[in-house]
């Protein structure tokens, strides 16, 4: 069961076009299928290619509401949900959630929400979880640092989200998350979105080098 993920489920296809329009998606998936520890986020309709179903989550559509989730044909072990639900309590939101996928052996939440009571719920349910079912998926940006250091995370999994970040300003971040009890990182344009005008070999080999340093950074 690993804690580092790379998300290629953006929503806009364009990031993952190179200056010869080619896409470098399938790349990422077999370079994830061939490094030991990782795993790779995708949409549910695109598949994960030659990474083992346990190693593969699919990234659900952010929803503002729980009858916003549609729930796919299960093809992943995982699954990945972003959420803010400004009715409610989140806690209330994301127990609706987990409701709706009981088959899932992980389920990520991703809430958008950094009201510290609300991280403190969430917690608690990432805490009562079993083998670590539930995992949630925070942003380390410096308003997300802040609130996580004011909530009462506890041994809650919880994984780091690059949240449009670079590489430097993400990577310089990663002692801090680790010391703030994060298991691992779930991290998309952070390690491969300014690697488009590289060719190949070089942006292969930049990608899986930054894999590498966040590796170190959770030894």
């Amino acid at each position: 069961m690993t804690n580092f993920w790379l998300a290629i489920d953006h929503a806009d296809d364009a990031l993952f076009r190179t200056s010869d329009s080619s896409d470098i998606r399938s790349e990422l998936l077999d370079l994830v299928a061939h490094t030991p520890g990782w795993g790779i986020v995708v949409r549910p309709t695109q598949g994960h290619g030659d990474v083992r179903r346990e190693l593969a989550c699919a990234g659900l559509p952010d929803i503002d509401a729980v009858d916003d989730l549609v729930v796919p044909e299960r093809s992943t072990d995982a699954v990945k949900v972003g959420f803010d639900d400004h009715r409610a309590e989140c806690a209330s939101m994301a127990l609706a959630i987990l409701d709706r996928l009981p088959s899932y052996d992980r389920v990520f939440l991703e809430p958008y929400c950094t009201t510290p009571g609300c991280l403190d719920d969430l917690a608690v349910l990432g805490a009562r979880s079993r083998c670590g079912g539930i995992v949630l998926k925070l942003k380390v940006n410096d308003e997300g640092l802040a609130a996580i250091e004011r909530a009462e995370i506890g041994d809650a999994p919880w994984v780091a989200r690059s949240d449009g970040m670079g590489w430097d300003d993400f990577s310089g971040r990663l002692p801090r998350v680790r010391t703030l009890g994060a298991r691992g990182v779930m991290v998309g344009r952070a390690v491969w979105g300014d690697t488009g005008e590289a060719g190949q070999d070089v942006r292969l080999k930049t990608i899986r080098e930054r894999m590498h340093t966040i590796e170190r950074a959770f030894a």
